[in-house]
């Protein structure tokens, strides 16, 4: 069979549309699914990590109430600023009670923060090194946040297991607005 020119040119124009719809119908949607999919694709990327990020906010309020409860508890262990004096007593009476001989007490330039200040309290001390200990250990089970920010000790030396202690107590308590005032006590 002969083909003739009639013939050749219709599969040549046949062809040519053929080629033509590729780069003008198929490609482009090609591009447009990719494109799509990719979107899809990033979007549910986003959706999995925004899943992720919010699986602890179910419980935020029990959380809230859990720190709530936290700050209470640590503000019932501040006390008021008004009994400082009371504080400043107890810890005399507990070294009285520990056979320690309180030379001073003194109360140093408080420090304010948001919510609470520091009350430092300088102590001197003197007596038997197993009282000033049974002193320490009472001092941490205070019922008050207390801190022991800096201590020395000297020994005396004309006397077995006597000693001299100066310390430096933080007492934390609710600020009030009014600064304690520094003031010097002697205790005997």
């Amino acid at each position: 069979m002969k083909y003739g020119l009639g013939q050749l040119l219709a599969v040549m124009l046949m062809l040519t549309l053929l080629g033509a719809s590729y780069f003008f119908v198929f490609k482009p949607a090609a591009d447009k699914r990719a494109a799509r999919q990719a979107d899809i694709a990033a979007k549910t990327k986003a959706l999995a990590e925004l899943k992720q990020a919010t699986a602890g906010i179910a419980n935020i309020e029990q959380k809230i109430d859990e720190l709530q409860r936290a700050i209470r508890f640590f503000e019932s262990k501040l006390p008021q600023e008004r009994e400082i004096d009371k504080i400043l007593r107890e810890v005399w009476q507990m070294a009285e009670a520990n056979s320690l001989q309180t030379r001073t007490i003194k109360t140093l330039k408080s420090e304010r923060s948001a919510g609470y200040a520091e009350q430092p309290i300088e102590v001197s001390l003197s007596g038997d090194f197993t009282g000033f200990y049974s002193y320490l250990l009472q001092l941490e089970k205070l019922a008050r946040i207390t801190r022991l920010s800096q201590m020395k000790l000297e020994k005396i030396t004309d006397r077995e297991g006597e000693m001299k202690a100066q310390l430096t107590l933080s007492i934390f308590f609710e600020s009030g607005g009014t600064a304690v005032p520094a003031a010097s006590a002697s205790a005997q």
